[in-house]
């Protein structure tokens, strides 16, 4: 060999090892994305080119990285600690909620705090085995391996910046050579998990972040839209003659009826009102989009219409889709003369849910930062939704629509969970299994109680009223549907009733007022807004006349993968699909002039306006220490004084308002109190101010500004 071959080989044989070092990191994060199993040998001989693909992705990293650090050493480190992270995050998600990691989960940080209580159980030995064996090998590939060489030159660095630069852009966008579309690579955005089961983590990880930034606008059927403003009018019709009734949709976190798990016996029924109703009343079962979680998904469908079938697996249509008026329930209600509230236990900050329900036409989000903190086990107890649901409803001569939602029966389902377990579970299963659906139980016992206390109360009331009372999604019960496979509810995923077992939500409609009739709903979450209008006399849009008469005729719409099963034709949906694409993506000339209806200008956050009308003592005096109490109109349990722009730790108590016999409500007023220490009682006149703090420390409510006077201390004589 010549002096030039001989450079030539040196030069490969110091730098090919970059290849095996990704490849390993290709391998750890199938290893750990796939549970700890034997699965991630299977993929790579099985599908070899989304394995080479797969490591393309990678090494393109690695070298990137070594170009901008100039050491091949710590660029591995960082790709493969971001790799493990990611298969690890991935692998958790896919066995609690069935879905794996996907990018837009890294936009939706606010939303991340809800997989925290899921961590504590993946600190095992395989966890363990598998990072002693990943760092032991990775020691070998850097330090070991014969002639590596970490450390390169600027030119050379140069080099390598452009190579991985044009490598991931043709991996990217495949384009100017399409090697995906040649080798038969395809994104399945409509079954994530399978997407990343063929495909691999990283690979599906690059193709759905293509899939964040298609220009949707550009990519529906235009002329399908145009076909149905051309058929469909927008004429915005009278509210029919008759009652309007008060309209309240409860979405209750989790809310599913666990005695369908024919091997468990429970000491007791754990949903003895809801089964009542079942009887007498309109109930049945939704197909709902999720499972273990995505409860905004599920609210985008029932409030709007829209089918998160038409959007990628995993998104989050709140934060991702709604930046503009959408028409909704609270819209189209409101412009029949209703007050629509929106009330959630939780931060008005989560899924975006305070801009969210102003663009679907809201007048009023109460979130958890005005509610009374009375918690059952880690949030807020349903009782104190079913309160705040009352008041609200009590405050207005005309027709409410009120949407709620709950917390209390949010994951986790580990005992100990509520202070006391009342609800004994026997079977022939697991303890574990047994412990899970003991809690599962008490949380729907307290959400049957919820339902319970509202009939009751618009019984007794009179009004015409409807309660649509639902469960968002299936709990998470252990991972990889343990539980579910322990009772042998399911066989496993392979399970030929699983979509129906696994993604059916109860639900019932009450009513106070119409003659007694009891449908039977089979429906998915998007057809039940339109149902509900009808239901209620309410004349709705072009939009929800077209799904009213389509679910007469396709009332299940399942993933895409379902449909030749169920006689589905894609064709079927293309218009459904074309329209909504035009209100979520494009210039929503299906709403004609409706539009500029939909977002409520005096859209308020919290109970109304804060206002303080009395500051007791009305002074102080100088250089002693005092109490204050606030009182006034709609102020909040967890409102802070503020004396001189100075946060005071306040507490809070029910006062005796004036009373009303004809609308009692069962929110007495709030009367907040803080201490003034000392040293912070000068002469002068100083200001005090309620503002209302959420958890990210932004101050979303405040009050009116009172004086308060403090005068010298007298001297002694």
């Amino acid at each position: 060999m010549n002096r030039s071959g001989v450079r030539t080989f040196a030069f490969i044989k110091q730098r090919w090892p970059l290849i095996v070092q990704s490849a390993w990191i290709v391998f750890l994060t199938e290893f750990v994305s796939r549970g700890f199993s034997g699965r991630a040998f299977a993929w790579s001989g099985i599908h070899f080119v989304p394995f080479l693909f797969n490591l393309a992705i990678i090494f393109g990293f690695v070298l990137l990285l070594t170009a901008l650090i100039g050491s091949a050493r710590i660029a591995y480190w960082i790709v493969a600690a971001f790799s493990f992270t990611a298969a690890l995050i991935s692998g958790i998600k896919l066995k609690i909620l069935g879905v794996p990691l996907l990018p837009w989960d890294f936009v939706l940080t606010s939303e991340t705090k809800d997989m925290t209580p899921y961590i504590k159980n993946i600190y095992d030995w395989r966890l363990l085995l598998a990072v002693a064996v990943f760092v032991a090998v990775s020691i070998v590939l850097l330090h070991k391996f014969p002639h590596f060489r970490s450390r390169f030159g600027w030119k050379e660095r140069a080099a390598q910046a452009l190579l991985a630069v044009c490598l991931l852009a043709v991996l990217y966008t495949d384009k100017p050579v399409p090697v995906k579309q040649m080798l038969g690579i395809q994104s399945i955005t409509w079954d994530q998990t399978d997407n990343v089961a063929t495909n691999g983590l990283m690979l599906a990880s690059l193709m759905n972040i293509e899939q964040m930034f298609v220009d949707r606008v550009k990519s529906y059927d235009k002329e399908a839209v145009d076909a149905f403003v051309r058929e469909n009018p927008v004429v915005e019709k009278e509210t029919a003659d008759g009652p309007r009734p008060n309209i309240i949709v409860v979405l209750s976190e989790t809310f599913w009826d666990p005695t369908r798990i024919e091997s468990a016996r429970f000491s007791r029924d754990p949903l003895p009102f809801f089964h009542s109703l079942q009887e007498t009343s309109t109930s049945g079962w939704m197909l709902s989009p999720q499972f273990g979680g995505g409860t905004a998904n599920v609210e985008f469908e029932v409030l709007t219409g829209n089918s998160m079938r038409f959007l990628p697996q995993g998104s989050i249509a709140y934060n991702q889709y709604i930046h503009h008026g959408v028409d909704s329930l609270a819209s189209i209600l409101t412009r029949h003369g209703y007050t629509a509230t929106a009330i959630s236990p939780f931060h008005n900050w989560y899924f975006n849910s305070s801009n969210v329900y102003k663009f679907l036409g809201f007048a009023k989000y109460i979130s958890i930062e005005f509610f009374r903190p009375i918690y059952s086990g880690p949030y807020i107890a349903d009782s104190e939704v079913a309160k705040n649901i009352i008041a609200e409803s009590l405050k207005t001569e005309g027709p409410d629509f009120i949407f709620a939602n709950t917390m209390e029966n949010h994951f986790h389902y580990y005992p100990g969970k509520f202070e006391k377990n009342t609800i004994k579970v026997e079977g022939n299963f697991s303890e574990f299994s047994k412990g899970l659906l003991e809690t599962y139980a008490q949380g729907v016992w307290a959400a049957d109680n919820m339902l319970r206390t509202l009939v009751e109360h618009f019984e007794s009331r009179g009004e015409p009223t409807i309660i649509v009372f639902f469960g968002d999604h299936l709990p998470a019960l252990g991972d990889d549907y343990e539980v579910y496979k322990d009772t042998k509810y399911i066989t496993g995923e392979d399970d030929p009733d699983f979509l129906d077992k696994m993604y059916r939500v109860p639900v019932v409609v009450w009513n106070n007022y119409l003659p007694k009739q009891k449908d039977t709903l089979n429906i998915s979450t998007s057809f039940l807004g339109p149902y509900i209008l009808k239901l209620a006399g309410i004349p709705g849009t072009p939009f929800t006349d077209y799904l009213y008469e389509l679910s007469q005729r396709i009332p299940v719409i399942p993933p895409r993968d379902y449909y030749e099963a169920m006689n589905i034709r894609e064709s079927d949906l293309k218009q459904y699909e074309a329209v909504q694409s035009d209100i979520l993506f494009g210039d929503r000339s299906v709403y004609g002039e409706l539009k500029d209806k939909i977002v409520q200008p005096g859209f308020t956050l919290g109970i109304g306006p804060m206002t303080i009308s009395n500051v007791t003592p009305d002074a102080l005096t100088a250089g002693s220490a005092a109490t204050i109490t606030v009182t006034g109109q709609n102020l909040p349990a967890q409102g802070v004084i503020y004396f001189n722009g100075k946060a005071l730790e306040t507490s809070w108590k029910e006062e005796a308002g004036p009373a009303d016999a004809a609308r009692p409500s069962p929110l007495k007023n709030i009367a907040l109190s803080a201490e003034l220490p000392a040293s912070s009682v000068k002469p002068g006149t100083w200001d005090v101010q309620v503002k209302v703090i959420d958890s990210q420390k932004r101050v979303i409510a405040q009050s009116n500004v009172v004086q308060l006077q403090v005068r010298a201390k007298e001297n002694a004589g």
